[in-house]
C-alpha cells in the first residue's frame, strides 16, 4: 500500500519544497520506490533541488492533456534509482490542474511507488485522495 504525503504551508518560502526533495531522497536511500511530484504548477523548483532541471522533457500538465503518457512524464534520477520526479509546468498556471486531474496522477502513481510526495503551492487544495 502507497503513502502518500502532502508537504503544504499557508504561506509561501517555508521549506515546503526543500523538505519534500530531502524526504524524498532519504527515502529512496532506504530503498523504498518513491515519487515525488511538484505541484506548484507556474513556480516549479523542485527539479532545481534535485538537479535533473535539464532532464525535463514533459510535465504533469502534458499527461493529462493526453500529449505524453506518465511514464514518459517522469524525470528518473541516475544517482538515486528509486526516485522519480514529476515536474509541474513552468509557464501554467495554479488552475492549469484541477483536484480531480491531481487525484488521478496520484492514483496512477500509487501502483508503482511506495511514498508519493507531494509539493504544493500554497494555496493549492487538495481533494481527500
Amino acid at each position: 500500500m502507497s503513502r502518500i504525503i502532502v508537504v503544504t504551508s499557508g504561506k509561501g518560502g517555508v521549506g515546503k519544497t526543500t523538505c519534500t526533495a530531502n524526504l524524498g531522497m532519504a527515502l529512496a536511500q532506504r530503498g523504498h520506490k518513491v515519487a515525488v511530484v511538484d505541484a506548484d504548477f507556474g513556480l516549479r523548483n523542485l527539479d532545481l533541488l534535485l538537479g535533473l532541471e535539464n532532464r525535463i522533457v514533459y510535465t504533469a500538465v502534458e499527461v493529462l492533456a493526453g500529449e505524453c503518457r506518465l511514464e514518459q512524464a517522469l524525470v528518473r534520477d541516475k544517482r538515486q534509482p528509486n526516485l522519480v520526479l514529476l515536474p509541474a509546468a513552468q509557464n501554467r498556471t495554479k488552475d492549469s490542474v484541477s483536484p480531480e486531474q491531481m487525484k488521478k496522477l496520484v492514483n496512477a502513481l500509487t501502483k508503482v511507488f511506495s511514498y508519493i510526495l507531494i509539493s504544493s503551492k500554497s494555496e493549492f487544495i487538495f481533494i481527500v485522495l
